[in-house]
């Protein structure tokens, strides 16, 4: 259960002691390698809610420090201990799962909080009490997509095509059993990337003849697999974990994306809800028009949870910063409210969309909560 721990009230950290007047959140990203295209929505999306904080200094004295974690877990955990060294109440990162899995023993030794706006592996968040995300756990991505694809679509077989580590790990045997669950059958599982996979699964592809490909893997992956499953004249249902979704990825992909199914977050940008339209009204304006995508809209909830949190008087301790956040469910985010459940995680659930002309529509059977 989240909230004050008597290990924690023990340490008796005063963040104000700390911190004098400066009110410090560290952002630690992957600015460069081979997940800079997250990092890059995901700063997009932090920077416009701590430049807002910052001009309007609310709350007083805040600073963002932004730190490049080089796509790679090692350095994203040095960064974060230096951040949390330089008296960081807050960590926004772990941008992959593996970031986050490196960051979080930084957390404990500091005895401050860690909040990722897009580490989704299943589990992560029981891992710490000071670990916090705003992006639904891989679980309810994978059982929301194999049931969709055995009942909705009428699916009976699926070969999955998945990028090694942690985030096929923890999604594709979600997905495996759920869909078995519900009376499917996996035919195959086929890595992709980085070399010589592509023979492979081309030649797959007839000779097993699956009625769906679920594929899962980051935006690049799945863009080449895309290329691979179109050329291969797969007429079956083409089904892809959210991930997708980030940067220009599903413009580049073009007529292979047309028609593919994605499970993830439903977010309207065309909405006049706010804070839905002041945020697509302000990002546009801060990055030449262009139209967010869903992990700016993570990496903005992220930074709005931790600047709701700091909001007032200046936390006594950690376990006082932990109560707070736990305390925002009345806050309406981006993605959703901000309501965490026992462990860390946010309460939003993924629905069914599909790609149509670049674009994400709802598709989900279910009704809107």
């Amino acid at each position: 259960m989240r909230g004050a721990s008597a290990g924690l009230a023990a340490v008796g950290v005063l963040f104000a002691a700390a911190c004098g007047h400066k009110v410090v959140v560290g952002v630690v990203l992957p600015e460069s390698g081979e997940n800079k295209v997250y990092g890059s929505s995901l700063k997009a999306g932090i920077k416009l809610a701590f430049d807002d904080a910052v001009a309007r200094q609310s709350p007083e004295g805040i600073e963002a420090h932004y730190r490049d974690s080089l796509s790679h877990p090692e350095y994203a955990a040095k960064e974060a201990q230096e951040l949390y060294k330089t008296g960081a109440q807050v960590v926004i990162g772990g941008a992959t799962s593996a970031e986050a899995k490196a960051m979080i023993p930084e957390a404990e030794k500091a005895k401050a909080l860690l909040i990722s706006p897009s580490a989704s592996e299943p589990g992560l968040a029981a891992t710490s009490n000071l670990f916090f995300r705003v992006v639904p756990s891989d679980e309810f991505e994978a059982t929301v997509a194999a049931k969709f694809l055995a009942g909705q679509k009428k699916v009976r077989t699926v070969m999955v095509l998945f990028e090694k580590g942690l985030y096929a790990d923890g999604l594709v045997p979600v997905f495996t059993g759920e869909f078995e669950k519900a009376g499917g059958r996996i035919i195959g599982q086929l890595p992709v990337g980085p070399t010589d996979w592509d023979k492979a699964v081309a030649d797959a592809i007839p000779a097993q003849k699956p009625d769906a490909i679920f594929v899962c893997a980051y935006a690049e992956e799945i863009l080449a697999s895309l290329g691979v499953i179109r050329n291969a004249k797969f007429p079956g249902v083409v089904c892809v974990t959210s991930s997708f979704d980030t940067g220009d990825v599903v413009q580049r992909a073009g007529a292979a994306a047309e028609g593919v199914f994605v499970s993830k977050v439903r977010i309207d940008f065309d909405s006049q809800q706010e804070p839905i339209r002041t945020f697509v009204k302000r990002f546009k304006a801060a990055n030449r028009g262009a139209t967010p995508d869903l992990f700016a809209a993570y990496g903005f909830d992220a930074a709005t949870v931790a600047l709701d949190a700091l909001q007032g008087p200046p936390p006594k301790d950690v376990n006082d910063l932990l109560v707070r956040v736990m305390s925002l469910g009345d806050k309406q985010g981006v993605t959703g409210r901000f309501v965490f459940d026992k462990v860390g995680n946010i309460t939003h659930y993924p629905r069914m969309h599909v790609i149509k002309s670049g674009r994400f529509e709802d598709c989900d059977a279910a009704p809107l909560s």
